[in-house]
């Protein structure tokens, strides 16, 4: 019997004050090497291939309202996708906030214990540094707007090549979000540990 991971991923400006604004939640795509990272962490207990990065896409448009074409991939690419990428687009490469935290699926209330276990968990990062994994600077003079996430499990933190796509999400047009002058984008990703129907 086969179970289902759901996950949905929202992007927040975090304002220089500290305050967050919500923008946009998108469904994720699940890549097909989450199973390699889940099979390596779940079954056979090795905690280095836990999720622990995100990758935040980002291009250099010429003006503000200029917008990303977002790219069409499937589940079974690998993470060559990013190295390859060339001006104006890039990627950068951060960690998560601590430790993902562990939560109820809503309509699974009765099964678990609220702060004691559950079936969903939620992880946290931002966009940080001032240039991209392949350099291209990151910096909102150069109107770099982010318009894709992926969760991602490294095993070496000190080394990339090694990581592991776990899903991929795009995001529209109307959706794509310019870096502020101040202030940093949030990504919050949340999967789902479901039953099979």
């Amino acid at each position: 019997m086969s179970g289902i991971v759901e996950g949905e991923c929202t992007l927040y400006n975090l304002t220089a004050e500290g305050k967050l604004v919500p923008l946009i939640t998108k469904r994720n795509s699940l890549m097909v090497t989450w199973g390699f990272a889940a099979a390596k962490s779940l079954g056979m207990g090795n905690p280095a291939y836990a999720i622990s990065q995100v990758y935040i896409e980002y291009a250099n448009v010429a003006a503000p309202l200029d917008v990303v074409s977002t790219p069409s991939f499937t589940v079974y690419e690998g993470r060559t996708y990013y190295t390859t990428l060339t001006p104006p687009r890039d990627y950068l490469r951060v960690p998560l906030h601590g430790e993902p935290t562990l939560d109820i699926a809503t309509g699974y209330e009765s099964y678990f214990t609220a702060g004691v276990d559950g079936n969903q968990l939620l992880f946290l990062s931002q966009t940080a540094g001032s240039a991209g994994e392949n350099g291209l600077p990151f910096s909102n003079a150069l109107n770099s707007k982010v318009y894709g996430v992926a969760l991602v499990s490294s095993p070496d933190i000190d080394d990339a090549s090694q990581d592991i796509i776990v899903s991929r999400a795009y995001y529209s047009a109307a959706e794509q979000q310019l870096k502020q002058v101040s202030g940093q984008i949030v990504v919050s990703w949340k999967l789902k540990f479901l039953p099979s129907a």
